[in-house]
């Protein structure tokens, strides 16, 4: 029990993130949302300050646009594309020399 109680904040903090290290992007995401709002909370009762709260209201300006759950039964067959290869710089070259000079040549 003593040995817990000598530990530093900062010592308690890296064993924690050795165990949360492992959690999915989603969990952590969540676990910083919690703490990001834990602690504005804490600073607003040392203020003693209420916290605002806003209620957003999302308008809807396109007509007949799919939902969600529509959009997602239409693309579940479908199969992603394939990203293409990155073409190799000197074949890019090639296939622009020259082609930049003429358009400016009638300008001038």
């Amino acid at each position: 029990m003593q040995i817990a109680t000598n530990r530093t904040e900062n010592d308690i903090i890296d064993a924690y993130w050795e165990n949360l290290r492992s959690l999915s992007m989603k969990a952590k995401l969540r676990l910083a949302s919690l703490l990001t709002t834990a602690a504005f909370e804490e600073e607003c009762r040392k203020e003693n300050v209420s916290p605002q709260k806003r209620l957003v209201r999302v308008k809807r300006r396109a007509v007949d646009t799919p939902s969600d759950a529509q959009l997602e039964s239409q693309f579940a067959e479908l199969e992603a594309p394939e990203i293409p290869e990155d073409p190799i710089w000197s074949a890019v070259i090639n296939a622009n020399t020259g082609k930049t000079i003429k358009p400016i040549e009638k300008w001038l």
